[in-house]
């Protein structure tokens, strides 16, 4: 006889409670579906979804995951679980937050699709972790300050698109594709020094694959120092940056280089 709904929903109640998927195994249909729509995750088919929690639960556990509260609510189609987590970080710190909020569908005594909603950016600011932007953020201006133009390239997506809106007359708001970047990156090299990077504030988004950072980059140019402030509005996906607006006085730096060009031996030769 196929399980009741109230009776699925206690077995999922219980193997969230104990953080243990063992409930879960009978529950699935074969060829159910789970998605994590705030982050672009699809798993088909019951073995990979019992696969995917069953890791979730293990990568919980290391973050101090102890306890989870569950509320269900009944719903025409299934139900829906609401989560709040609880523990203490590796250091020690303890932490509770509202994790996820899933909507779960039921059919024949199964579950045909579970839709979970993960607080990323609630569980990066509980368990005091980056989130997957925040990293790569931060892999952009370790190699930034550091002069390291290939590994910043590398950052970018084969086919990332980068937008300035504030380029003067003449000059291209568009930039396409890692290779054009990585020559852009190399030219610029060769005229400045980037030194260190400060006042940085990294501002988290709704979209957990967007974040907004603003910073200072000191920079040299022909002995001389300077500072340019930059706004960046960055879209992460898999890894890398796929779409960022720049945001900085890109005229004044323009004016610079074009001075520095011109007093330089080889810009006067060309004069």
């Amino acid at each position: 006889m196929p399980r009741t709904v109230p009776e699925i929903a206690d077995l999922v109640r219980t193997g969230m409670e104990t953080i243990d998927t063992t409930p879960f195994a009978a529950l699935f249909a074969a060829d159910a579906v789970y998605e994590l729509p705030f982050l672009s995750q699809r798993v088909e088919g019951r073995d990979a979804i019992l696969s995917t929690l069953a890791a979730g639960g293990v990568r919980a556990r290391a973050l101090g995951l102890e306890k989870t509260e569950v509320t269900v609510r009944f719903m025409d189609s299934g139900f829906m679980i609401e989560l709040v987590a609880s523990g203490r970080t590796p250091s020690g710190v303890p932490y509770r937050f509202p994790s996820s909020v899933g909507v779960l569908t039921v059919a024949d005594g199964e579950i045909t699709a579970y839709r979970d909603y993960p607080n990323v950016s609630g569980a990066a600011a509980a368990m005091d972790i980056p989130s997957p932007a925040r990293e790569v953020f931060d892999q952009f201006l370790a190699a930034s300050v550091e002069n390291r133009w290939d590994d910043l390239a590398d950052l970018y997506a084969e086919d990332v698109v980068i937008e300035m809106p504030f380029t003067p007359a003449g000059v291209p708001r568009l930039t396409k594709g890692r290779e054009e970047l990585r020559r852009r990156f190399h030219a610029a090299g060769g005229l400045r020094r980037l030194v260190k990077a400060d006042n940085v504030m990294v501002h988290e988004t709704s979209d957990p694959a967007v974040l907004v950072a603003e910073f200072d980059l000191h920079q040299e140019l022909g002995g001389e120092a300077f500072v340019s402030t930059y706004v960046m509005v960055l879209t992460i996906a898999d890894g890398r940056i796929a779409y960022s607006r720049d945001y900085s006085d890109t005229a004044a730096s323009a004016e610079r280089i074009r001075r520095f060009t011109e007093s330089s031996p080889a810009g006067s030769s060309r004069g």
